[in-house]
C-alpha cells in the first residue's frame, strides 16, 4: 500500500519506516515542528514533506500521528475535503478513544482503525528494535480485524484486540497505570536524591520492575473505591 503520515508525534516516522521495510511505499509525510521535521529527515531522508491534504490524497493508508485530542478534528477536516473513500485505511494512535472518532472517514467508505502502540517512541531508529517485542492494542469493526492484525504483524509487533465498548475501560486503566506509576517512581527517587544517593534510578529501576512483574503475575483483585482513595 501507499502510506502517508500526518502529524508531529514521534511514532509517525518510525511506523512509516517499519512499514516501508515490510514492502509498502511511503508517499509523503506532513509535519510542522522543527523537531518533527528533523526526525523525518533522519529516518526518511528520501520521503517528501508535503501538505496535509496532498499526503491524505496520495496515500491508501493514512496514519494520524497527532496529539490525542486532535485525531477526531483532523479526520473530520480531511473528510470534509473529500479525501477519504473505500480505498482508504485511516489509523489513529490515541490510547483514549476507539475507531469511533474516525466516523467521518468511515461514512465515506474508509476503514477506521484505532491502533495504540504500548511503547515509548523516541522517534529514532532505536524504536524499530523495541517494536519487535511490542504490543499494539487495535480496535476496528469486526469485518476489518484481519487488516488491522496484518498491519501490526508487519511491524514485527503483536496485536491485542479490544472492542469499541472496551476502549473506555482501557483508556481509564491506561491513565491510572501511567499516572500512578510515574508519581510513585518519582517519589521514590526523590527520597534517595534528598539523601544524596547517586543514580537513584539505577537503584529504583530493578525494584519497580520486580514489583510490576509480581503484580502482573498475580490474580486480579477487585479494588474497593474507598480503598483507592
Amino acid at each position: 500500500m501507499k502510506v502517508g503520515i500526518i502529524g508531529d508525534e514521534p511514532a509517525g516516522p518510525v511506523l512509516a519506516k517499519a512499514w516501508a521495510g515490510a514492502g509498502h511505499e511511503l508517499v509523503g509525510v506532513y509535519v510542522e515542528s522543527p523537531a518533527a521535521i528533523e526526525r523525518v529527515e533522519a529516518l526518511l531522508p528520501d520521503i517528501p514533506i508535503a501538505p496535509m491534504a496532498a499526503v491524505a490524497e496520495a496515500a491508501e493508508l493514512v496514519v494520524l500521528a497527532v496529539p490525542n485530542d486532535d485525531a477526531e478534528l483532523t479526520c473530520a477536516g480531511l473528510a470534509d475535503l473529500g479525501l477519504f473513500g473505500p480505498r482508504k485505511i485511516v489509523v489513529h494512535l490515541s490510547p483514549h478513544r476507539g475507531y469511533g472518532i474516525l466516523a467521518d472517514a468511515a461514512q465515506l467508505g474508509a476503514i477506521p482503525i484505532a491502533m495504540h502502540p504500548l511503547m515509548h517512541f523516541t522517534g529514532t531508529s532505536l524504536d524499530l528494535a523495541v517494536m519487535q517485542n511490542a504490543t499494539f492494542v487495535v480496535t476496528t469493526p469486526e469485518t476489518y480485524r484481519p487488516i488491522a492484525q496484518a498491519l501490526v504483524i508487519e511491524l514485527g509487533a503483536e496485536p491485542i484486540e479490544l472492542s469499541e465498548p472496551q476502549r473506555a475501560a482501557y483508556a481509564e486503566a491506561y491513565e491510572v497505570a501511567t499516572g500512578f506509576s510515574s508519581l510513585v517512581v518519582q517519589q521514590a527517587m526523590s527520597i534517595l536524591d534528598e539523601a544524596n544517593v547517586e543514580l537513584p534510578a539505577r537503584l529504583i529501576g530493578p525494584i519497580v520492575r520486580s514489583a510490576v512483574d509480581d503484580a502482573l503475575a498475580g490474580p486480579v483483585t477487585p479494588i474497593d473505591p474507598e480503598d483507592a482513595k
